[in-house]
């Protein structure tokens, strides 16, 4: 799920669910990436005035990576999850062939990783909240 949010408000940890571009169309930032700073700093200065971002939750607490001792909850990737992770990721490897080696094994990797990523700050259906 998504939300436009003000560039005011957007904060270091948000996921921007759709890719930023300027006037022009050059990417300034890709879809799918947590936003620290600099990134915002960047989106600022270019004169973005609101982006989309992934949904944090109910309590719209900041999202956060698991700490080393918090195990990330136990999710499968639905469609629509691995739907949205291929866009994302359509968008990053753009440039590359991702069916020759060794970019085959990057995507792999990245999709596995950015699958995970989705999943955690997915949120949950009524039935796992039980």
């Amino acid at each position: 799920m998504t939300r436009r949010v003000p560039i005011e408000d957007v904060r270091s940890g948000h996921t921007l669910a759709a890719a930023v571009h300027d006037r022009s169309g050059r990417l300034l930032v890709p879809a799918g990436m947590v936003l620290q700073d600099k990134q915002i700093r960047v989106l600022l200065s270019w004169g973005i005035t609101a982006v989309e971002v992934l949904e944090e939750g109910a309590d719209d607490a900041p999202m956060s990576a698991p700490q080393d001792n918090e195990e990330p909850p136990a999710a499968e990737p639905t469609p629509e999850i691995e739907a949205r992770a291929d866009e994302i990721l359509a968008e990053r490897f753009q440039h590359c062939t991702v069916d020759e080696h060794p970019m085959s094994g990057i995507y792999r990797l990245a999709r596995q990783a950015l699958l995970d990523e989705l999943c955690r700050y997915a949120p949950r259906r009524r039935s796992e909240q039980a």
